[in-house]
């Protein structure tokens, strides 16, 4: 076991008799004690200690029965300064702990407290063992006691054995007396009516009362008026034998001077009881009361200061506009952040000192100079727009309020709306495209009106030519050739017509991050219930797409818009946009709209707590002219939406939950690409499939003059035709013998059942049957065909023969090769 490398404390002879001597005290451990928490007190202001202690030195402690300064209770006795003390004679006085070797690397001087000045003095039981010490200590060293404070420390030694061992009033009251006098704050002493007893010097300077008129006056002679009725409930307390919350503590309180004014005093309180009472009844009260008035009123000062700058530099190195404060010479002497990092210089320090135009093109600083600077020193104050110039020479559009400063410098609140002016911009151009796209949509729905109608109509004209072409007559074919070339004239005019309400795509590359975050800022506004808010989950970096971003804010803007229809009005309720990467990301809900990208692609998802949508609707909800917002809603939003979607080879699923909200994510291809599919009823070569000789094809449309152009033309094909006017009526064919038919061609606008709900239907009697789309607005409808369609092919109105046989032969080929897949 390594050794000490200080002196530890010798035993004394009679260590054992001691130790039951202390022992026999029965004071170890025990709570403190007020009379004895006086004296350390008073000990530490007589001899201006931070520190004073009654130590009592057991086997291998010492523990401290009163402690002033100090936080620990008790330290190891091999560390002790009080067990050399008990060991020599008299009063032990340490000037220097570090000079002296004994103690120079004890813990307690290289540690806390970091003693270097002690003074102890024994204390000896009237038997004559010494069973510890009253010491006061500091962190400083200090001179040798003088022979008369080694005597009062020795006196006040005396004086708590006498306590330790007697603990009587009277004892009590000659140690108040004795110490009071040693003592510059007031000491008063009352007995348990509150009469004053003891009145020192030191209270006689603080309250203007001599002792001759305070002794035998009540305490209220020194309690201010209002806290009178406090203080006497609080001493029937005390005589009740109820706990005390003053006794024992150090408090701050009012109290009242003889002229009649009150000054703000530090009290500690003591109390004795009765002699020979166990139970603490009071017998008097010893209080030591420091006048704290200037110290409170300069603290108030301090922290009234404090505070104010505190908050005057908190607030301008907060905010986000720019202050800087020039000289009259117009140099910078102080700058917040905001304002150097404004104009791209890291460090204030950098600016200060230097001239303000240097922050600004030299034409810029002379129209400030002549425009601004006579206003300001005429009016006191200027207000206007300007732009400065950054460290790196990049403009920056400032709004700028100059004020005169007291002693003729300038105060400069700075303010960058670059980014607001941008914003303003993006959001003007972000309103003109919206209602652009509103405008085309407009035009788009009477395009589609007038088209469906004309192709029908075509439709049987041009199949009725065709039809005349196989007549064996030379001028029937010519007639027939100008009706059929007058056809195909009239279907380009129609399909202009449709191309009024669309618009060329012009891919380029586009931010997805920043096309949500657009379509927020234009919605935002038009959410009028406080319940209702937008939120975004937004990658940290950018997610590109080579793309035409009016498509891609029309698609986004279309499902926000609906969502924002769907929040109920009064209740809390959110919309919630999210981009993130889709890549190995699967949909959540049912695949509505295309096939999901295999390639890289993104995932947009607009999510809300709305009302949701019923599950028989969820397939509908795309189709021309479904909605549920009547007059208000056009039904044509989320078709246009299903059209971008094709023709950018992009997916949409829906998950949706009535009266909770509903779920819509979008697959966009990060890459362009064409529309998948069929073409739309153009002359460009289609896959060619098998013969349809011999096959049974239902054909269902609403207009007679189509059915039976139709028929007509499948018929010289060798095809075994079943005309339908009703979808009814095709799906009790269906039902009646699924396998006999070998393809459906069916219209898509019917009154009562829509040619997608018809193939739902009849699907559910025969899942692998062929269905061939034949439809006067084919690219509204593009979507229903491939693997995760309701159709096996889509084609427009007016065809021909020919296009019409490869369409069906492709169909059948398509249900064919559905079949196989379905199978393995």
């Amino acid at each position: 076991m390594l050794e000490p490398d200080f002196t530890l404390p010798p035993i004394p002879y009679d260590e054992p008799d001691r130790l039951a001597a202390l022992h026999r005290l029965d004071v170890l451990d025990t709570p403190p004690e007020a009379e004895l928490d006086v004296i350390t007190r008073l000990a530490a202001d007589r001899f201006d200690t931070p520190t004073a202690l009654i130590s009592l030195v057991d086997a291998t402690r010492q523990w401290f029965k009163s402690r002033y300064g100090l936080e620990a209770s008790e330290t190891c006795r091999n560390d002790s300064f009080c067990g050399h003390t008990i060991a020599g004679e008299g009063v032990m006085v340490v000037p220097d702990a570090t000079a002296d070797p004994r103690f120079a690397k004890n813990p307690l001087v290289t540690g806390a407290p970091h003693i270097r000045f002690y003074a102890g003095a024994p204390l000896i039981l009237a038997d004559g063992h010494k069973v510890g010490t009253l010491c006061v200590i500091d962190s400083q060293p200090r001179a040798n006691l003088s022979e008369r404070e080694a005597e009062i420390l020795q006196l006040m030694a005396r004086q708590v054995v006498s306590l330790l061992e007697a603990r009587n009033a009277r004892q009590e009251r000659r140690i108040a007396q004795l110490i009071a006098q040693t003592t510059t704050d007031a000491f008063v002493c009352a007995d348990s009516h509150s009469r004053i007893t003891l009145w020192n010097r030191a209270a006689e300077a603080m309250f203007g009362w001599s002792a001759a008129e305070a002794l035998g006056q009540s305490l209220d002679l020194i309690i201010p008026q209002v806290h009178r009725k406090g203080h006497h409930a609080g001493v029937a307390r005390m005589r009740a034998r109820e706990p005390s919350r003053l006794v024992g503590q150090t408090v701050e309180v009012p109290a009242l001077c003889k002229a009649g004014h009150e000054i703000p005093v530090e009290l500690s309180l003591a109390m004795w009881p009765e002699e020979g009472d166990d139970d603490r009844t009071p017998a008097g009260f010893a209080a030591i009361i420091r006048d704290i008035s200037a110290r409170k009123a300069a603290e108030a000062e301090r922290v009234a200061t404090e505070a104010r700058l505190a908050r005057q530099v908190a607030a301008i190195q907060a905010s986000d506009d720019g202050i800087a404060l020039t000289d009259a010479a117009g140099d910078f002497i102080f700058m917040n952040s905001a304002h150097a990092a404004m104009f791209g210089y890291p460090d204030p320090a950098a600016l200060v000192g230097r001239p303000w135009t240097t922050l600004y093109d030299p034409l810029e600083a002379q129209r400030i100079n002549d425009e601004a600077m006579p206003i300001l020193f005429a009016q006191g104050q200027w207000r206007g727009e300007t732009q400065g110039l950054k460290a790196d020479g990049t403009p920056i559009e400032q709004e700028i309020a100059l004020s005169l400063a007291p002693e003729g410098g300038i105060v400069c609140v700075t303010r960058d709306v670059g980014d607001r002016r941008g914003m303003e911009r993006e959001k003007a151009r972000l309103r003109e495209q919206l209602m652009l796209a509103q405008r085309q949509e407009v035009v788009g729905q009477l395009a589609s009106g007038i088209a469906h109608d004309f192709n029908n109509l075509i439709a049987a004209i041009s199949g009725t030519a065709e039809l005349l072409r196989h007549i064996d007559d030379n001028r029937v074919r010519h007639h027939a050739l100008r009706i059929q070339s007058a056809a195909t004239t009239a279907a380009g005019l129609v399909e202009k017509l449709l191309t009024l309400g669309r618009r060329t795509p012009h891919p380029k590359l586009v931010d997805l991050r920043r096309t949500v975050w657009d379509v927020r800022d234009l919605v935002s506004p038009s959410l009028t219930d406080p319940l209702h808010r937008i939120e975004l989950e937004l990658p940290s970096a950018p997610l590109m797409a080579l793309t035409d971003d009016t498509e891609l804010n029309q698609v986004v803007l279309n499902l926000v818009l609906n969502a924002r229809d769907a929040l109920r009005p009064g209740e809390t309720a959110r919309i919630k946009l999210e981009v993130l990467s889709a890549d190995g990301i699967q949909p959540t809900g049912k695949v509505i709209l295309g096939t999901v990208p295999q390639g890289h692609a993104a995932l947009i998802r607009v999510s809300d707590t709305g009302i949701g949508i019923r599950p028989e609707e969820l397939e509908q909800v795309f189709e021309p002219f479904f909605t549920h917002k009547g007059e208000a809603g056009t039904g044509l939003g989320l078709a246009v939406v299903a059209g971008i979607i094709a023709s950018n080879n992009g997916a949409l699923a829906i998950q949706s939950w009535p009266s909770c909200g509903t779920v819509f994510e979008i697959w966009w291809p990060l890459e362009p690409g064409g529309v998948r599919g069929a073409a739309e009823g153009s002359d460009a070569p289609l896959r060619a499939g098998p013969g349809l000789l011999g096959k049974a094809v239902l054909v269902v449309d609403d207009n007679p003059a189509v059915v039976d152009t139709l028929a007509e033309m499948l018929e010289q094909l060798g095809v075994e035709v079943g005309p339908c006017l009703d979808p009814a009526d095709a799906i009790a064919v269906i039902r009646d013998d699924p396998t006999a038919w070998d393809l459906v061609i069916t219209d898509y606008d019917m009154p009562g059942m829509n040619g997608a709900q018809l193939a739902k239907t009849l699907r559910k009697h025969r899942t692998d049957l062929p269905i061939l789309l034949l439809t006067a607005l084919p690219r509204v409808h593009q979507l229903h065909q491939g693997p995760d369609g309701v159709f096996d092919g889509v084609l427009g109105k007016p065809t021909s023969a020919a296009r019409l046989a490869s369409s069906a032969a492709a169909a059948m080929a398509a249900a064919r090769e559905r079949r196989t897949a379905c199978v393995s």
